[in-house]
């Protein structure tokens, strides 16, 4: 197999830090770029032998970036600290990278939330790119919903990650502000239109087209739960948008 690096980004990951860890060991490397963790996240990476380095924060896109910039040319496989990397996905990275066929692999996620997996509301069909040759692939500038940028075609991987995303509630409530209030700005700093229908409206039609097209309903109450606090988030988004367009109230609170 090709020499392969593993990237993972953190800030205050130390609940679900050792289970990617963990499933992340096969490669040669593993390397950790935190934001300033306050909790014992750096102590659990230096204890499974990552290399790891801190610096400010300033967007997703930007962070891996710096990071691809001085891991090289060789295969990096690009981890949140939340996705684990099942055995048969290991068993057909290994495989691939024997002989690969590309520089750039999509991976498809299983995704949880709140604890159970989701098999509907658009869930079930999610995936990103993640393993890549650390040459010519970048992130695309974003605040939020970072997206990989290949220099060729890229293939698909079979097997998934498992992306354990929002364990509890006030990690999907200080997530969703985090994405609203990014998101909203990414908006308002690439000049699209805001108006207030799309603050009102918006946020009904996602919650339709994930509970009822997308079935969202045979989740259950965690579908239920899933497509209404997308809606709201949704919603945010649009709210934060459409105030910094009107200049209402500030981006950043004052130090």
């Amino acid at each position: 197999m090709s020499n392969l690096k593993v990237l993972i980004t953190t800030k205050n990951e130390e609940d679900n830090l050792p289970a990617c860890l963990e499933a992340a060991s096969f490669a040669s490397e593993i390397w950790v770029v935190d934001s300033f963790s306050s909790d014992g996240t750096l102590d659990i990476a230096r204890a499974f032998g990552a290399t790891v380095m801190q610096r400010e924060y300033s967007s997703p896109s930007e962070q891996k970036n710096w990071a691809l910039d001085r891991m090289g040319e060789d295969w990096i496989l690009i981890l949140d600290a939340d996705e684990i990397v099942t055995p048969e996905l290991r068993v057909e990275i290994e495989s691939v990278l024997a002989s690969p066929k590309s520089d750039a692999y999509w991976i498809p996620r299983r995704n949880f939330f709140l604890g159970r997996k989701m098999d509907h509301a658009g869930w079930e069909r999610d995936g990103i790119i993640r393993l890549i040759r650390g040459k010519g692939n970048r992130y695309g500038d974003a605040l939020v919903h970072e997206k990989m940028e290949c220099a060729g075609p890229v293939e698909r991987l079979e097997h998934p990650l498992e992306h354990h995303t929002y364990r509890h509630w006030p990690d999907y409530l200080e997530r969703m502000m985090r994405y609203s209030l990014s998101g909203g700005r990414q908006m308002h700093e690439r000049g699209e239109r805001s108006t207030i229908l799309r603050v009102l409206f918006r946020p009904g039609a996602r919650f339709t087209k994930m509970y009822f097209l997308q079935r969202g309903f045979l989740d259950g109450p965690h579908g239920f739960l899933l497509c209404f606090v997308s809606a709201l988030q949704v919603g945010l988004k649009h709210a934060v948008h459409w105030g910094l367009d009107h200049r209402i109230g500030k981006w950043m609170k004052d130090d």
